[in-house]
């Protein structure tokens, strides 16, 4: 708390007389750079390691697939390798200005080429293949490189837009527009760009998940963790140039208006006025602009002008929507549950399921001691009331996809099914300075919740809180974790301070590192499922191990905890496993799903792409894979028809309950 006290002062110190116009300046960056190195569990520091660590940072973020820059560009940049830690000590930015200038110089460049490529014919029955991985090409040497490379990347693009449109001819105007917008971005890479753009290489060569957060993305991380936004209740996308719906939020403002002028998916925003104000033209607008100008207090009025493709029109309608703004709870994002009877007659089994998105807080309603305040915890305490009631034989608590949140609220929800005891170790910053200090974080819930057989679904993307959470159950020995694959190893703490109540953004920093009850970390290789059950997500190669300068794995001494002996011994977890496997094996439904996971696997991480229209089958079915797996948290709540995985899980947690009964 002192440290965070420290933080909030010397912040306010920082940025208490900065107005509002002026945005990130060079003057904030060079300080924020020493709150940093200041706070950050490993670093203290800007030295030469960091140096290189940034540069190539601001190369790759620049020039991820190595089109723009030239070989002779990054060679001559070399010269900043080990000098950018003592030039940004000095207040002197020229190798940024020089990156950026060369930057943008390139950028239109490779428009010009672009273009003069564009209009080629390509022979998408000719088999060519394209290296994706960026770690295994080099910069182009010449032009005669560039316009291959570029013939190569454009051939690319045009086949993915075949997936979607008629002809060649579409893609290829669909690609355009696609180029002129990005051109328009790298046009508006002003002063506060470019410093915010330093500043995250270099807080992410710190470790992945140090950053700088602008405005925007400050007030997205604030929607997602508090669950709430004031605004109309509607998910946007951006699609050649137009802002369109993707999804109405049920109960959300948008979803309140008469039947004839209530938003529908795939309507194109066309203009944005505030209340009696002009309509601001918004097409070609960049998404996060154009999401700005439509967010707004509660009880203002945004008026949007859209286009809306009615099937018994040839022109789309013109019509004007006026919305008043409200307070949206993003419900779907919160947790739910279901209860499901697995078996028949006398050995059916009353399965409580719940599924946890993430682990969110109102922080601002909890800093007011709002006893209504939303939060994970509290719903969880909700729930399980409500299936202790309902008399369930077992809890599946699906955490598959929750990528994390609010600290405390894991260490809650842990509390509901292990008595008082220690959650969590970290180690990191004390208020003396000490980077190796530990801190043991208990639970501090009075008794147990819920007793009963519980049972954790994880899988690549549960991570962070996610994996504090399984970390305990597996420790205290409290339930049975199955997974497809290990969880992502997310195992750092931050320390998160907006900027000028948010106004500069906010900042987000490394401060120390998660630890088990027992002394692992679930730190770069994530928690391990007792059991393992195929599912479509492991065909992605993802995990903390694969992010850009990781910090390191080790253990320390286990703090004094009592492991449960009721719950898990070996002979359960191998009569699970060998009944599990037996069903698994003799299911032609997961023998098709286990040829589609090895066969898109091979796939997605060989990171070499086919140019011949025949492959872009497997790519549209990867596409699909990727869209269900996002989608999944909109559909209902479960679906056993399709997901195989849930189907088999439910199957072992019956399995289990008759286990302990025995």
């Amino acid at each position: 708390m002192k440290v965070l006290v420290y933080m909030m002062t010397f912040i306010m110190l920082i940025f208490g007389c900065t107005k509002k116009s002026n945005g990130l300046t060079q003057q904030n960056v060079n300080l924020l750079i020493r709150e940093f190195l200041k706070f950050h569990v490993t670093y203290n520091t800007f030295n030469d390691t960091l140096s290189e660590r940034t540069l190539e940072n601001m190369l790759s973020y620049l020039d991820p697939g190595k089109y723009f820059f030239y070989k002779s560009d990054v060679e001559r940049f070399m010269i900043y390798k080990h000098s950018i830690d003592d030039q940004v000590m000095k207040n002197d930015y020229q190798f940024l200005n020089d990156i950026i200038e060369v930057y943008k110089k390139r950028y239109h460049e490779k428009i010009r080429l672009f273009e003069k490529l564009v209009v080629l014919d390509y022979d998408f029955s000719k088999d060519e293949m394209m290296v994706l991985d960026r770690d295994k090409i080099d910069y182009v040497k010449n032009a005669k490189e560039d316009e291959e490379r570029w013939k190569k990347n454009i051939k690319l693009q045009l086949l993915n837009y075949l997936a979607v449109v008629k002809d060649v001819g579409q893609a290829r105007e669909k690609l355009k527009k696609k180029y002129r917008l990005a051109l328009k971005k790298v046009e508006e890479f002003d002063d506060e760009k470019k410093y915010a753009f330093f500043l995250n290489s270099f807080s992410m060569a710190l470790d992945p998940h140090s950053n700088y957060l602008t405005k925007e993305e400050h007030e997205d991380f604030m929607i997602q963790t508090n669950l709430k936004l004031e605004g109309i209740g509607v998910m946007l996308r951006s699609e050649d140039g137009f802002v369109m719906v993707e999804h109405v939020m049920p109960n959300g403002a948008a979803d309140k208006l008469p039947e004839p002028i209530r938003l529908k998916p795939n309507d194109k925003i066309i203009a944005v006025a505030q209340g009696d104000g002009e309509p601001v033209d918004v097409i070609d607008m960049d998404l996060r602009d154009v999401v700005k100008m439509i967010r707004g207090p509660k009880g203002t009025e945004v008026r949007l002008t859209i286009l809306r493709k009615e099937p018994e029109r040839k022109e789309p309608v013109r019509m004007v929507v006026p919305i008043v703004r409200e307070v949206i709870n993003l419900e779907e994002q919160a947790a739910k549950s279901e209860v499901i009877t697995v078996g028949e007659g006398a050995s059916a089994k009353k399965i409580g399921y719940i599924r946890l998105p993430s682990f969110y807080l109102d922080f601002d309603a909890a800093q007011r001691f709002d006893p209504n305040t939303k939060s994970s915890f509290r719903d969880m305490v909700n729930i399980l009331t409500s299936l202790k009631n309902d008399n369930v034989d077992a809890v599946v608590l699906d955490l598959r996809g929750n990528p994390g949140g609010a600290l405390d609220e894991a260490i809650n929800i842990a509390g509901l099914f292990i008595d008082r005891g220690p959650i969590l170790q970290i180690k990191g910053l004390d208020r003396w300075g000490n980077r190796d200090s530990i801190k043991v974080l208990n639970d501090n819930y009075p008794g147990v919740l819920y007793a009963g057989p519980l049972v954790l679904l994880v899988d690549k993307f549960s991570a962070s809180a996610a994996e504090i959470l399984a970390g305990a159950i597996r420790d205290y020995k409290r339930g049975i974790i199955i997974g497809p694959t290990n969880t992502f190893g997310k195992g750092t703490v931050q320390s998160y301070q907006k900027l000028l109540e948010g106004l500069l953004g906010a900042i987000k920093i490394t401060t120390g590192i998660f630890y088990q009850p027992g002394g692992t970390s679930n730190h770069l290789y994530g928690i391990q499922p007792h059991i393992i059950v195929p599912d479509l997500s492991a065909i992605w190669d993802i995990g903390e191990d694969k992010l850009k300068y990781p910090l390191k794995w080790e253990r320390i001494p286990q703090t004094n905890f009592l492991p449960e002996q009721k719950y898990i011994n070996t002979q359960i977890l191998s009569s699970l496993i060998v009944r599990s496997s037996e069903r698994i094996k003799r299911s032609e439904k997961f023998k098709k799903l286990e040829e589609k996971i090895a066969r898109l696997r091979a796939v997605v991480n060989s990171k070499v792409i086919s140019l011949k229209k025949e492959a872009e089958s497997i790519d549209r079915e990867i596409k699909e894979v990727e869209q269900e797996t996002r989608k999944a948290r909109k559909k209902e709540l479960i679906d056993l028809e399709n997901d195989l995985f849930l189907q088999e899980a439910l199957n072992i947690a019956a399995d289990y309950v008759g286990m302990l009964e025995r």
